[in-house]
């Protein structure tokens, strides 16, 4: 497989599981004000968060002067000067599926195509002025339906392995992004003054977490809220799930190896997938829940960087002695010499 073939497939599925984190993001927060009432009427307390979980806080404040939701939701939206808006997100992938038509199949390329359609026509402005709940629950959809496709029509080879690591790395950095709105919330519950049941309600929605949630535990519990969303290793979009398929799927592309010549990625991961193994909640909060994010978010951005590493820059990287024999990548990865520079600052250009 070419490198930047492997590197359009790893975004494409990337770009996918962030338009549909901030479409959910986007409703559960809509949902939290009409839950809320008399108190939804300070808007800047509930989209602040927001705009710092995707870190558009400085973007947003270059165009808007004060935070309401409406232009919060419309700049997170369909803001074509916001680079992480669900509009650009969804191009995005469907540019990078684009560029690999040959490798996924026709079901796929229809779905991002489908979608992107949508998010750019009158219809789907107009969905988004009337009735944004609509519009948001229709990127959900077809998000679902981007993954069970992929789940169906896609052999468990290399593509699917790279389609599993880009879904697995942005859901894991995405949920701590959303851990890290709640850090300043208080943990106490009512009756006391400053407990904010809503906020830990809205979390749990915000990540399709609400009824899985209730099936383990009866009350909101911010403990147990901040447990099962960080190591339970039984829900989908746990952090803790997602690094043990992230080792799991690096651990097939590259293989194990002895330890002093495992790839750097599968180093990376098996060391977070053992710290989270023998975490416990309690460990997190004496730490503090947002240094605990902080540091797991650079954890998180050195395992990217590792994988763009070893199957991106892998020929760059590599001397290539001369009147060599071409030189195999780790495990069933091949990169491919003869790439040109502009297309890897192409590549470069997109991470």
């Amino acid at each position: 497989m070419l490198s930047r073939v492997a590197d359009s497939i790893y975004w494409m599925s990337r770009y996918v599981e962030r338009a549909e984190n901030l479409a959910r993001l986007l409703l559960s927060t809509q949902d939290l004000l009409l839950d809320a009432g008399a108190d939804g009427l300070d808007e800047e307390q509930f989209w602040r968060p927001i705009l710092a979980t995707t870190g558009d806080e400085e973007a947003y404040a270059a165009v808007h002067k004060k935070i309401k939701g409406r232009d919060v939701a419309a700049f997170l939206a369909l803001r074509p000067e916001n680079p992480n808006s669900i509009l650009n997100s969804i191009r995005a992938a469907r540019e990078n599926a684009r560029t690999v038509r040959d490798q996924i199949s026709d079901e796929i390329w229809e779905c991002l195509n489908g979608l992107r359609l949508f998010v750019e026509s009158g219809e789907g402005r107009s969905t988004f002025r009337n009735q944004n709940a609509a519009f948001y629950e229709r990127v959900l959809r077809r998000s679902y339906q981007f993954q069970g496709i992929a789940d169906s029509t896609t052999p468990r080879g290399e593509v699917w392995h790279f389609l599993r690591l880009g879904t697995c790395l942005e859901r894991a950095d995405q949920m701590s992004r959303l851990l890290d709105t709640c850090s300043a919330i208080s943990m106490e519950m009512a009756p006391h003054p400053q407990s904010r049941p809503l906020r830990w309600a809205a979390l749990l929605r915000s990540c399709s977490a609400w009824h899985a949630f209730q099936a383990h535990h009866s009350k909101l519990d911010p403990k147990k809220i901040i447990e099962y969303l960080l190591l339970d290793e039984t829900f989908p979009r746990s952090i803790a799930c997602c690094v043990v398929e992230l080792h799991q799927t690096l651990q097939r592309l590259c293989g194990i190896g002895s330890l002093h010549h495992m790839p750097a990625p599968v180093r990376h991961a098996g060391r977070l997938r053992s710290d989270l193994a023998y975490t416990t909640v309690e460990e997190v909060l004496a730490i503090g829940l947002h240094e605990y994010i902080d540091t797991l978010q650079t954890r998180l951005n050195d395992i990217g960087v590792s994988i763009f590493q070893t199957f991106v820059l892998y020929a760059d990287m590599t001397p290539v002695a001369e009147d060599a024999a071409p030189t195999q990548a780790l495990g069933a990865f091949h990169a491919h010499h003869d790439e040109d520079a502009q297309m890897q600052q192409q590549q470069q250009q997109q991470c």
